[in-house]
């Protein structure tokens, strides 16, 4: 989900300047992107979730730029503790994607098994990332970053469990395969993730 880091101000021009296409899709689309990189960026919270609802009353019956509104809203919602509004925004976001969009589904359940394992159910993180047989197969084969989106996620539901054996083993296949395919985001997150592991059991030199 969101993590936090300075927007600059020509960072916030660029996403002003292509906001104003002359093609509404795409502007919308802009704009969407525009304030959800003002969330991760240290933004107003308030007054992103604001422009984000707004945002979406615009959206009407286009897909994509719906559920990136959607999608925002949640990183909102997961952002400031409400984790029962999250789950519910990410499973609108999959009964969206029911039919041709099989790949979007999984990767927003994977999302949701992040926010449950948030909310202390562990049981329902691990169903929802690990007991979908007919989807197993999809993750390893229809898409490498799926793959890693999955392996992460599951990393970091048994880290936040306590479980740090199987997570350091998930971070490991994580970096392994961001090795094999140079996705660094996924590398850089499971590094923290080991690092998180060796703190907790006082291995500070592992750590730093």
């Amino acid at each position: 989900m969101a993590r936090m880091r300075r927007f600059t101000a020509s960072a916030d021009k660029l996403y002003v300047k292509s906001s104003d296409s002359e093609h509404h899709f795409y502007g919308l689309l802009s704009k969407i992107w525009h304030w959800r990189a003002k969330l991760y960026y240290r933004g107003d919270i308030v007054q992103v979730n604001e422009h984000l609802e707004n945002l979406l009353q615009c959206t009407c019956t286009r897909y994509l730029a719906r559920r990136e509104a959607l999608m925002g809203l949640a990183e909102v919602a997961f952002c400031e503790g409400r984790l029962s509004e999250a789950m519910d925004i990410l499973q609108q976001i999959v009964e969206m994607s029911e039919g041709e969009r099989s790949h979007d589904i999984l990767w927003y359940t994977v999302l949701k098994a992040i926010v449950a394992s948030k909310q202390g159910d562990h049981t329902l993180a691990r169903e929802l990332i690990y007991k979908a047989p007919k989807s197993s197969q999809f993750f390893e084969l229809r898409s490498a970053f799926i793959f890693l989106h999955r392996s992460c996620g599951a990393a970091c539901i048994e880290l936040t469990a306590g479980a740090y054996d199987k997570a350091e083993s998930h971070f490991i296949a994580t970096i392994e395969g961001c090795d094999i395919q140079g996705h660094l985001n996924f590398k850089a997150y499971s590094k923290r993730g080991l690092g998180e592991i060796a703190f907790a059991h006082d291995d500070l030199a592992l750590a730093a």
